[in-house]
């Protein structure tokens, strides 16, 4: 079912305090926007897990630069636990080094290694963190910011292959005397922030025969020496790019158990006549908050690289926040954006189910951001939310379908509806990231989702179940305070032989076991009150098998009701 919403926007100027844009990203760490930011959280693959093998990092020096006279740098080198040196491993250079293996930091790239590495959602892949050059006597005694590296800007901000020379001939060299790294440009990636954003896309683009991967963060594609000239080289590039085939191809559901519009499509990739050059990866990061002044505005500059590359058709993903010239969204969203880049190498197990995204089914994309945009507007306009209802297009029907039983049980409670049709895990997650649950503390919120996972392209029910266990994470990082209510799916199908039913009470399985029942995090089975008693599911109840009627909204209601009772209560008992 579609539900389309009306918006109100609320659009954000990025005001932000001047800062010297050759040491950018240094003072950015304790910049302070002029404009409140949104508040981001480091999730828990930037924390240590316990029984997850742990990488090396070891310092080098670099002293007597060819390329660069009389520069002095650190650089450091990461290498997990599964490196063989008898197989080659993947790369990821970074600039600004330090900023990013600081462990403590926004970034926290060696925890993220171990944790995406041992469960398969990167590569064994090696680490190369390079410092921009000191031109001091000698190193300063401590890495870092202070004090600041004199030659970072000519290095970073300068368009040419100056530094991708460095990086290939000084760099890697040494790195590769003791490591066995592949040559292969779909196995190396490269990646800054600020200054070393567009380093990163620079030296991509001057050699897309050494790295296929680049993720740029708050990047300086503004004219501090000529870096806002790319969006019209890139459109004038004369290159046809190959658009990259999708990680799975979603099968569309069967009719009788799936209404069209909820079946998701997505159209296979199209190669162009032409060989494709460059075929670059590129995940742009920034925030409305960035900076703006008199080299440029970082928030359009980096929304006119997204369009432009959008145009050309490369492999392009843009996550724009509210964030300021600084490493909180940045870093929130790093182990996303490396599960992206990386999604479809050799040796990983994307799960899709896991990695946000916004919905992109042709027949939702014209309401979906309007509903994402009315519920935030909706949210704040309530003085308190107590009740959340997160889901898909089930929970969405509370506004149609189940309008008069929500208004009998929840019209008075405070509650929000958080349910969007068509969405399967990966969409709550972004909604959650973007802001749909900032700002609020409920007394409980009901989570039921996984069936569009399954039934859109058949996930695995482990990664589905994956996928609910992060959203449970995410309520529970952002909403610390909050109660949960974890719903088992719904059964679908007209009777138990069902394919989607049979998946779908996999899920089930799996996810039963996030119940804590004591404290924070309570499972509900209430599946079985839909169906009859030899356990096929009616259409006097689900018409087309899937969706509830207001009748079964009812049933729903009635189900829940003395669970939300005891969780909405004072004490929870």
């Amino acid at each position: 079912m579609k539900y389309p919403a009306l918006i109100e926007l609320n659009i954000k100027t990025a005001l932000v305090a001047m800062l010297a844009v050759s040491f950018s990203l240094a003072l950015a760490t304790t910049a302070e926007s002029q404009t409140k930011e949104r508040r981001y959280f480091l999730g828990k693959d930037s924390q240590r897990v316990a029984g997850t093998p742990q990488g090396t990092v070891t310092e080098y020096q670099w002293l007597d630069s060819k390329i660069y006279p009389g520069t002095k740098r650190r650089y450091y080198v990461y290498v997990p636990a599964q490196y063989d040196a008898s197989k080659s491993a993947a790369l990821m250079v970074f600039q600004d080094g330090h900023a990013y293996m600081n462990e403590n930091g926004e970034y926290r790239a060696p925890i993220i290694f171990d944790n995406l590495i041992h469960r398969q959602e990167l590569p064994v892949m090696i680490g190369v963190f390079i410092d921009p050059g000191h031109l001091k006597d000698e190193l300063p005694e401590k890495r870092g910011w202070n004090p600041k590296p004199e030659n970072r800007s000519v290095e970073y901000d300068s368009l040419g292959d100056t530094y991708s020379k460095f990086v290939l001939e000084e760099i890697l060299p040494e790195v590769e005397k003791n490591y066995n790294i592949t040559k292969d440009p779909l196995g190396r990636g490269i990646s800054g922030a600020s200054s070393g954003g567009i380093c990163a896309f620079t030296v991509a683009w001057e050699r897309p025969d050494q790295f296929s991967k680049v993720l740029s963060h708050i990047g300086s594609f503004t004219n501090i020496r000529g870096g806002d000239r790319y969006p019209g080289l890139i459109r004038a590039t004369d290159t046809k790019m190959v658009i990259p085939a999708p990680v799975t191809t979603e099968s569309a559901e069967d009719s009788t158990t799936e209404s069209a519009e909820d079946a998701d499509t997505t159209e296979e990739s199209t190669t162009s006549e032409d060989t494709n050059p460059q075929p670059l990866r590129i995940y742009l990061q920034d925030g409305s908050n960035d900076l703006d002044n008199e080299f440029g505005n970082w928030p359009l500059a980096n929304q006119q690289m997204f369009a432009a590359l959008k145009f050309k058709n490369y492999d392009v993903k843009f996550d724009f926040g509210e964030g300021g010239h600084n490493g909180k969204h940045a870093g929130s969203i790093f182990p996303d954006a490396l599960r992206w880049l990386w999604r479809d190498y050799p040796g990983v197990t994307p799960k899709l189910s896991i990695m946000p995204g916004q919905q992109t089914a042709a027949w939702a994309v014209k309401w979906w951001m309007p509903r994402h945009e009315a519920k935030l507007a909706q949210r704040k306009a309530m003085e308190s939310v107590d009740l959340l209802m997160i889901g898909d297009s089930i929970t969405h029907a509370w506004e149609d379908k189940g309008l008069e039983t929500w208004n009998k049980y929840y019209a008075d409670r405070n509650a929000l509806n958080l349910g969007f049709s068509g969405d399967r895990t990966e969409h709550v997650i972004w909604r959650f990231q973007n802001g749909a649950i900032d700002d609020i503390s409920p007394k409980l919120a009901v989570i039921m989702i996984g069936t569009n996972n399954t039934g859109h392209r058949k996930e695995n029910p482990r990664h589905t179940a994956l996928g609910i266990k992060r959203i449970i994470d995410e309520v529970k990082m952002r909403l610390p305070s909050t109660k949960i209510l974890l719903l088992d799916i719904f059964p679908r199908g007209a009777d138990k032989e069902n394919e989607f039913r049979k998946i779908n009470s996999e899920v089930n399985e799996l996810i039963k076991n996030y119940a804590d029942d004591d404290s924070e995090v309570f499972f509900l089975s209430i599946g079985d009150k839909f169906l009859q008693e030899d356990g096929t599911l009616s259409k006097s109840i689900m018409p087309d098998l899937l969706h509830p009627n207001s009748e079964g909204y009812q049933i729903w209601a009635e189900a829940m009701e003395p669970t939300i009772q005891k969780l909405l209560s004072t004490d929870g008992k």
